[in-house]
């Protein structure tokens, strides 16, 4: 009996299932845009759940890069991320960019991160002339990690869980851990791998088309920072 109950339960999954492939399958072929199928099993794939908060329901709606529907998100204008990462893809971050946050490329962060950009009881900047979190590229943020305002974080900085960061550690290569963060370990730079995706995305964003979100998703000053004016 119980058998026979979990078939006739599944069923309605597996075609939800399955008109969700095929959905995401199809997608670009009416819409031309093409992140359904790009992001396949990337780091940030985007799925249908997360575009279906943002884009139809509108949780997140100015994030111009894919976050959980858990995540909160602030000052998104002000937030520039680099490849195949996108901060608050994880379930459970706070993002609050009104004081300038970069997040580099292929720099991943875990359930549950904050990064404040923006110290408790100041009034945020009506636009921010530079990051006040900079985070380099192939870094790993752990679960429940917090950033302070005023850290940067050079490339291939790993952050130990439940760890709060208020120093900088600009020059990377390195694992921080603790309340405040400290130093645990270097890296051997020539054992850290960088790698980059053949057709790699900036959120909903194609690389190749970064320029569009220019002035539009992300604030110009803090754009031509990372990217540059041409």
């Amino acid at each position: 009996m119980s058998r026979l109950l979990n078939m006739q339960l599944s069923w309605p999954a597996a075609i939800l299932l399955g008109l969700r492939r095929l959905f995401e399958r199809n997608f670009h072929h009416f819409t031309g845009k093409r992140y359904f199928v790009d992001t396949v099993r990337t780091q940030v794939d985007v799925r249908f759940g997360m575009w279906f908060w943002q884009k139809i329901l509108r949780r997140n709606a100015d994030t111009y890069w894919v976050v959980h529907k858990s995540t909160r998100v602030r000052g998104s204008r002000f937030v520039v991320i680099g490849p195949e990462t996108s901060p608050g893809w994880s379930v459970g971050c706070d993002i609050d960019g009104r004081g300038g946050i970069y997040v580099g490329d292929y720099t991943q962060l875990a359930p549950n991160v904050r990064l404040q950009s923006v110290r408790d009881g100041d009034i945020a900047p009506p636009a921010p002339d530079d990051f006040s979190i900079f985070i380099g590229k192939y870094c790993l943020l752990a679960m429940n990690v917090a950033v302070a305002p005023d850290v940067r974080l050079g490339d291939f900085t790993i952050v130990g869980a439940n760890s709060v960061v208020t120093d900088s550690f600009p020059d990377g290569y390195c694992i921080v851990a603790g309340n405040p963060a400290r130093l645990i370990k270097r890296l051997d730079p020539a054992a850290c791998e960088r790698w980059t995706r053949a057709r790699p995305y900036v959120g909903y964003t194609a690389l190749d088309d970064i320029g569009r979100l220019r002035g539009t998703a992300i604030d110009a000053r803090l754009f031509d920072r990372i990217w540059g004016t041409g």
